[in-house]
């Protein structure tokens, strides 16, 4: 629900001149709303000088704004170091994850930017022994099949599934969440929307001392190759598995980043 205070409002136009939907006038020196144009992204809000809208109801919170300024940003060499320091874990040890770790970076998914201001994310987040056991179960029996199918048309996936599940049935290893503590699957309408939720999530993982994570894509495949899968785990039907991820504590310590090889850039 769009709130807006008419006391405060001075009218300065800042918000209209900032939304791209049009949902915002200046008619007879008053501020008009169209909530039929509205894609409540709370662009105006952020912009307001004077605090005069707010949005709340339908599934927002006014209590969730915060207010802040320039000087609270982090600077570009703080994060020029998060992103250098950035490994992929698959050894974890067998500290739990905490409540407010956890919290933290589900937050971090509520924040994700989506097209259009969808918000069409869902998370399924595993975080017993039993629902991992259950899971890493259900989805080796799909791995296993899928590479039995591909045998003769895609001998070398055919190969990666196979070891993966022999692995599995043989051994009891498991290559497919490195017995992580939590694993957070991200299911989208749009699979680019996703995997942005799921970098976003990252970054708070990678701002917890003593976390670490390691991006999962073929944990999310079963999703997506099996419907009873996902009404097994109540994933609504129309959302796709982006990716997953891999979470708990680790007790590799890091001295230093690692080179790599420069991204093709084309200027014009």
């Amino acid at each position: 629900m769009f709130i807006l205070s008419e006391e405060q409002c001075i009218t300065c136009g800042t918000c209209v001149e900032a939304c791209h939907n049009k949902a915002l006038q200046i008619i007879d020196g008053a501020l008009v709303h169209d909530p039929d144009k509205c894609n409540w992204c709370g662009h105006c809000l952020a912009l307001c000088p004077r605090d005069a809208i707010m949005i709340d109801g339908d599934g927002y919170d006014v209590e969730d704004v915060e207010e802040f300024n320039m000087l609270t940003r982090p600077t570009p060499q703080q994060i020029r170091r998060q992103i250098m320091m950035r490994r992929s874990i698959r050894r974890f040890n067998e500290e739990e994850v905490t409540d407010d770790e956890l919290s933290y970076i589900l937050e971090a998914a509520k924040y994700a930017p989506t097209a259009k201001n969808g918000q069409d994310n869902f998370l399924l987040v595993v975080g017993t022994e039993e629902g991992r056991k259950e899971i890493l179960e259900d989805s080796m029996e799909i791995i296993g099949k899928a590479g039995r199918e591909c045998a003769e048309t895609m001998p070398g996936l055919s190969a990666f599934f196979m070891m993966k599940y022999k692995m599995y049935k043989e051994n009891g290893e498991d290559g497919l969440f490195y017995n992580a503590p939590v694993v957070i699957y991200v299911f989208s309408d749009n699979l680019l929307d996703g995997a942005i939720c799921a970098s976003t999530m990252m970054q708070m993982v990678d701002a917890q001392p003593g976390l670490g994570a390691c991006y999962l894509q073929l944990a999310a495949d079963p999703f997506n190759k099996d419907p009873e899968l996902k009404k097994k785990y109540g994933i609504p039907e129309n959302k796709q598995c982006a990716i997953a991820f891999a979470l708990g504590h680790t007790d590799e310590e890091f001295f230093s980043s690692v080179p790599r090889k420069e991204v093709p850039v084309v200027l014009k």
